[in-house]
């Protein structure tokens, strides 16, 4: 085995010859339980629209909305740009009679409600189609008054107007990565909406999708219909001939409509970490919002903040929770060493907080909950936790001060290795974390996985002129290379059992959850890859058992439960709930 780590260096990187080895290894990782991959591809389809109906189905009410849809479809089939003024034609002959059906019946028929959810579903689809959509002045339509721009608005969104660049009808879909699907029927069409803005919020992804209610109704002065944009995540009603009625909804779909053809990038943050990618680094899922408590999801080795979709889509459908946290993910390369990734954390953290409360007024900042899982746990656990010089007397022989290097790699070291626990982080929860490593970093598989990381050529420059000018400075952990991540993981890693002897800052609370009903490699009980009392903490507040494998544990139903179970423990402790 030693001649086969030999083997992979220099040169040989790049044949066939070793791609062929990558992708054994990368299937061995695979299978072992490390990874979040989803077996299934996503699945979209464009909603069903409705069929047109000339007779109006013995409706003669209708007539006038039939024959304009009908008009607007054939319109539409011909490339012609008159099939938007044809839909909107249609929805608004249609919205009297639904207002009518409203007023006398308390409920509309089931043909008016399709016929005018269709209309609008395809008056923002053909109004994209043919260049009549600007999000910030409305959709052009031609009337007997000429063009006009309906007049819009948005209501409820944490996103401003000129976001809602691209407008997608949710239709049916299905997705490896969700469980269940959270979506209602009612008033309006539920949209996907894609943010296209050359205005990058900091902290916010440039690429994000999220959910929203379309609604095409008279406005005030019923001198003329207005079309109104809803978040579903904090709007679920609107009042209709003087009733209240539940408006569509579907909060998923934003999910499933990212993963389409999704180009996830673990492998290659696994394998060339060190590599700057863009969308490194913490994000918010939405953009700031003041008062509201954040969750950082941490991710797992060989993994991506893609694995956490189908938990924050079962936290966010509950009022109570989304109504007081927000929700952020941190990304990272996961071949490198983890405190490498904390101090990464550490520092954009407290970016965050100065560029959007400098004068820490904001509490609930201060009141900040991590979940990690497996590797992300580690990178958590050094965000509460004191160093002292505690990790950097475990890997040299002299103080840092005394180092030979470039002032920026004694920042970098220093960042790394010496640090006091944050005091934005309240609360902690660990789930399959590996706080006394795992014996699977130890075995060949192991080994495999960290030959075939590929680090940096500054961390390698890095590393060859600290070694270079201070002879005999690194332990033998640090002195052929910086650790991979899988190296740190090894039980008897020096590195990582000084970990555990850090201390927590006590005002931060703990949370473990821990894997079972499998065993490792050497026959320890585990959740097939970190053993249970590996996967154990002392001092924590609660902790839980789930039955499940260690890619599928932190989105096991029994997780998720418990996960918001201690949120809303947290929020009950804030004087919250």
């Amino acid at each position: 085995m030693e001649e086969t780590f030999a083997l992979v260096k220099g040169p040989i990187r790049n044949s066939l010859f070793w791609r062929n080895i990558l992708c054994v290894a990368v299937c061995l990782l695979i299978s072992s339980g490390c990874s979040f991959l989803p077996r299934k591809k996503t699945v979209w389809q464009q909603p069903c629209y409705a069929e047109p109906n000339p007779d109006g189905i013995g409706n003669w009410s209708l007539a006038v909305a039939e024959e304009s849809y009908a008009a607007a479809q054939h319109s539409e089939a011909a490339e012609c740009p008159d099939c938007v003024d044809l839909y909107y034609q249609a929805a608004t002959t249609s919205w009297p009679v639904m207002e009518r059906e409203l007023a006398k019946q308390g409920k509309t028929s089931v043909r008016s409600a399709e016929l005018h959810r269709s209309a609008v579903a395809k008056l923002l689809v053909t109004a994209q189609r043919f260049g009549r959509w600007d999000p910030c002045r409305g959709v052009t339509v031609s009337t007997t008054c000429g063009k006009t721009h309906l007049p819009t608005t948005y209501q409820g969104f944490t996103w401003g107007p000129e976001e809602f660049r691209q407008l997608e009808p949710a239709g049916n879909y299905a997705s490896p990565n969700i469980s269940r699907a959270f979506r209602n029927g009612g008033l309006g069409v539920p949209l996907v909406v894609v943010r296209e803005t050359a205005y990058r919020q900091p902290f916010t992804q440039k690429e994000r999708i999220f959910s929203a209610t379309a609604v095409l109704r008279p406005n005030d002065s019923q001198s003329g219909y207005q079309l109104e944009f809803h978040d579903p995540l904090r709007e679920n009603t609107t009042v209709v001939a003087g009733t209240q009625v539940p408006l569509a909804n579907d909060i998923t779909a934003p999910f499933v409509f990212a993963t389409q053809g999704e180009n996830r990038q673990w492998l290659n943050g696994f394998l060339l970490p060190g590599r700057a990618d863009d969308r490194d680094g913490l994000f918010m899922i939405e953009p700031f919002q003041p008062g509201k408590i954040p969750v950082v999801f941490i991710h797992g080795l060989l993994s991506d903040p893609a694995t956490w979709v189908d938990v924050i889509n079962e936290l966010r459908a509950k009022p109570e929770l989304n109504e007081h946290y927000q929700w952020w993910a941190f990304r990272y390369a996961t071949g490198e060493p983890f405190l490498t990734s904390a101090a990464r954390l550490r520092r954009q953290m407290t970016e965050l907080r100065q560029t959007y409360d400098p004068t820490h007024c904001d509490t609930a900042l201060s009141q900040t909950v991590l979940v990690g899982h497996s590797l992300g746990g580690l990178v958590a656990k050094l965000q509460v936790t004191q160093s002292g010089d505690r990790l950097w007397r475990t890997v040299a022989d002299r103080p840092l001060a005394n180092v030979l290097t470039t002032p920026q790699t004694r920042r970098d070291l220093h960042d790394a290795f010496f640090f006091p626990p944050s005091n934005s982080v309240a609360r902690v929860v660990y789930i399959g974390t590996p706080h006394e490593g795992s014996p699977l970093a130890r075995r060949p598989i192991g080994r495999l996985g960290s030959a075939l990381v590929d680090p940096s050529e500054r961390s390698e420059m890095m590393h060859s002129q600290l070694v270079c000018d201070n002879p005999n400075l690194f332990s033998p952990e640090l002195q052929k290379r910086f650790p991979t991540s899988i190296d740190l993981l090894e039980p008897t890693s020096p590195l990582l059992n000084a970990t555990l002897a850090l201390p927590y800052s006590p005002s931060v609370a703990l949370h473990s959850i821990v894997g079972y009903g499998y065993h490792t490699c050497t026959g320890e009980p585990s959740d097939s890859v970190v053993p249970v009392h590996s996967a154990r903490l002392q001092g924590v507040q609660s902790e839980k058992d789930v039955q499940a494998k260690h890619e599928y544990l932190h989105r096991d139903p029994i997780t998720i439960a418990e996960i918001a179970r201690i949120l809303r423990i947290h929020l009950r402790q804030n004087g919250l709930y």
